[in-house]
């Protein structure tokens, strides 16, 4: 396999190798991680959140291999404890003597709700910040402090504080095409307060305590630049100004979708399952498979029920509140669920970094190369749920079938299991307004002879399930 995950570090690179991920470093950076996996392991750094690594005999680093997933793709409550876990690792570090040299969300990637540090070249001694010429640390007493205005700001915190006043959209924005690397616009003040911005904000009441957290934080960041409060204190009033911002979307009609149709049922009666969930529930006991993929999960009931049923998820929704919603109730009772914030549109998205003259990157080929890869490269599961979705993928976005089920298949392993919905559904007779472009579609190229057929030049064969009511069918694809 030996794939590389691109990175702009110059000390080392990173390769995917099957089960575990490699990280190659420099001859010339050997013995300085050597002497930082020693602190890594006297402190047990492993169980403050960093993730599981080892040095290897020549010198380089093996780490467990987790599903990665990018800043702009998680929930607001999930990037909210990404901030928190990376504030307070400031902290962990320190204890260990050591600390980070800059402060980027993409260091961190979740297992399941739990976030993790991946960046281990990140980890360096105080002492070896003055190293670091694009951090200017000679202005200061500490040389942390560098860090905030350089990253921990811009890419972090503006981010964050978009989400806090209701800007999802702004956030996902600066976390993706402008975050480090991408040649997008490094995110500033301004963008809190943005005409448009203000003018929504307003709208929805939150100016004013947006406007009161920011003269906060310019306070905290002035006295920091005065030394007149020390790095460590003004970590920890963030860590406090974060904790005590509500971040959590309003509610949207989606998010009662399945007490609307009398869904929410209990998983402790299988026996009182409803047609569909039956026929889910005995097509992953008798698959057993080892990951799932949900797409288009919604508040996560099925989700849940595959993640009880011993499978780790994946679970994409393109709703703010329902997919968070999801993340807390993961969170809560300890589920083997990663929720991420992804349409299926942007399944197949792709994001590239900018060239950089350090000779070091010379063959990285970063405009060729990936920073951020495509979801069909990260998701692929042994099993694809996609339930009460397809008919909203063809007759409301307008893909083909047959694109909808190329993508599908690439992200399919084993078995796909999606649910067709007929166009004499009174779902899709009584809410026409849902499905734009339902008036290019009729039962010659638009039904389930339809769907089977063109499914088969993706899959192996096809089982026909029971679905409800009857203008649905659960339709099971294997490869």
């Amino acid at each position: 396999m030996n794939k590389e995950l691109i990175g702009y570090d110059e000390n080392g690179q990173v390769f995917d190798v099957g089960k575990v991920v490699l990280r190659k470093i420099n001859n010339s950076y050997k013995q300085e991680v050597k002497e930082i996996f020693k602190a890594y392991k006297i402190w047990n750094l492993n169980k403050k959140g960093i993730v599981e690594t080892k040095l290897l005999d020549d010198g380089n680093l093996q780490h467990k291999k987790l599903i990665v997933s990018y800043p702009y793709e998680w929930t607001a409550n999930m990037f909210k404890d990404a901030v928190l876990f990376h504030l307070k690792m400031f902290s962990e570090a320190g204890k260990a003597g050591l600390t980070l040299k800059d402060a980027l969300p993409n260091n961190i990637v979740f297992d399941c709700t739990t976030p993790v540090f991946i960046d281990f070249l990140s980890i360096v001694f105080p002492n070896k910040l003055k190293n670091e010429k694009w951090l200017n640390t000679e202005r200061f007493k500490d040389p942390r402090v560098a860090i905030v205005d350089t990253m921990l700001l811009p890419y972090i915190i503006f981010p964050f504080l978009s989400m806090y006043s209701g800007e999802y959209g702004v956030a996902r924005e600066l976390l993706s095409i402008r975050s480090c690397n991408t040649g997008g616009k490094t995110p500033e003040w301004d963008d809190l307060f943005s005409p448009k911005i203000k003018q929504e904000i307003i709208k929805k009441g939150k100016y004013i305590r947006l406007f009161t957290l920011v003269e906060k934080l310019r306070l905290y960041r002035l006295l920091l630049r005065q030394n007149l409060i020390g790095f460590d204190k003004f970590t920890a009033k963030l860590v406090r100004m974060v904790s005590d911002s509500d971040v959590t979307p309003p509610r949207s009609a989606y998010s009662l979708y399945y007490n609307r149709k009398k869904e929410e049922t209990s998983f402790r009666s299988p026996s009182k399952f409803l047609p569909k969930q039956k026929t889910v529930y005995d097509i992953i006991k008798i698959k057993k498979p080892k990951n799932v993929l949900d797409i288009g999960a919604n508040t996560g009931w099925y989700s849940v029920l595959a993640s009880r049923l011993g499978s780790e998820v994946i679970a994409i929704e393109d709703d703010e509140s329902c997919v968070d919603i999801l993340y807390k109730r993961a969170k809560k009772n300890r589920l083997n669920i990663l929720p991420l914030k992804i349409s299926f549109g942007e399944l197949t998205k792709k994001i590239y970094g900018v060239e950089d003259n350090n000779p070091v990157y010379k063959n990285r080929g970063f405009k060729n190369n990936p920073l951020y890869r495509s979801g069909i490269e990260r998701f692929k599961s042994e099993l694809v749920l996609v339930l009460g979705l397809a008919h909203h993928l063809v007759l409301g976005q307008g893909y083909s079938i047959d694109k909808m089920f190329k993508i599908l298949s690439q992200l399919t392993q084993s078995t796909l299991v999606l649910e067709f919905v007929d166009l004499t559904d009174e779902k899709i007779v009584n809410e026409p307004s849902f499905f734009k472009n339902i008036n290019k579609f009729n039962h010659s190229n638009y039904s389930l002879d339809r769907f089977l057929e063109i499914g088969k030049k993706h899959f192996a064969n096809v089982v026909i399930c029971d679905s409800y009511p009857q203008t649905r069918k659960i339709l099971v694809f294997n490869k």
